[in-house]
């Protein structure tokens, strides 16, 4: 991890902000983890590039977690991270039963 002490965005992290960013990696990861391995015995193998693909929007918006503001309300942030948790919960059952 890098972090800037200059940027407006980046020059501290609060503890819920860090465990929300942690929260929506591990359930990224974990679900694409789950969808490939049940897909091994499949018809429609699903593969990370197929991940990467159809999911390509919750991928940068991971990547994007860091530019949110430090100073943002804990509350408006825990709703922005749960949030995100869902949808991407919600687009890897697409992934499955699509």
């Amino acid at each position: 991890m890098q972090q800037n002490a200059f940027s407006t965005y980046d020059f501290n992290c609060p503890l819920y902000k860090t465990l929300g960013m942690m929260k929506c990696i591990v359930r990224f990861f974990e679900n694409s983890k789950r969808v490939i391995n049940e897909s091994v015995k499949a018809d429609k193998k699903i593969s990370w590039a197929i991940i990467n693909n159809t999911i390509e929007k919750h991928l940068l918006e991971l990547s994007q977690m860091k530019f949110k503001d430090p100073l943002m309300p804990q509350r408006d942030m825990d709703a922005y991270f749960t949030n995100l948790s869902d949808e991407i919960d919600a687009e890897f059952r697409k992934l499955v039963i699509g």
